[in-house]
């Protein structure tokens, strides 16, 4: 009696297992919006590669890797045109760390523009090793 208990409670956990994983690997496999950026020093900024915006919407940018432990990252939202970067974020910037998720507030429609790119300024790199951060972002959500 008891050894059926387990290998029914065994196939129970083992189906909501599968349940969880089929539900979660939609989110996963969004490469197509991927990003990694790397840092070698304290307060050192880069850019993700830009992409078409054609909303007013907010840009959604969410961490899910990082190297070092302690390091984090701010990120703000920028336009792109003609080879330059031009700050659209009205002074909104967003602390990144591992599982961070932001909606990130700015104007790159508004200003007349139609590419959008995140500015990432690293924080707590490690002088030696750097720091890389890995995610997702979505210009029009």
């Amino acid at each position: 009696m008891i050894c059926k208990k387990a290998i029914k409670n065994a196939v129970i956990f083992t189906a909501m297992l599968l349940i969880v994983g089929i539900n979660s690997t939609p989110l996963i496999s969004k490469a197509g919006n991927s990003f990694g950026v790397a840092f070698s020093v304290d307060g050192e900024t880069t850019f993700t590669d830009t992409q078409s915006k054609s909303t007013s919407s907010p840009v959604q940018m969410l961490c899910t890797d990082k190297d070092i432990d302690g390091s984090y990252y701010y990120g703000k939202v920028y336009a792109y045109k003609s080879g330059q970067y031009y700050d659209v974020s009205h002074g909104y910037e967003y602390y990144f760390d591992v599982n961070e998720t932001h909606n990130m507030l700015n104007w790159v429609n508004e200003e007349g523009y139609t590419r959008a790119a995140v500015r990432c300024e690293a924080y707590s790199v490690d002088d030696y090793h750097g720091a890389w951060f890995g995610g997702y972002w979505y210009p029009d959500i």
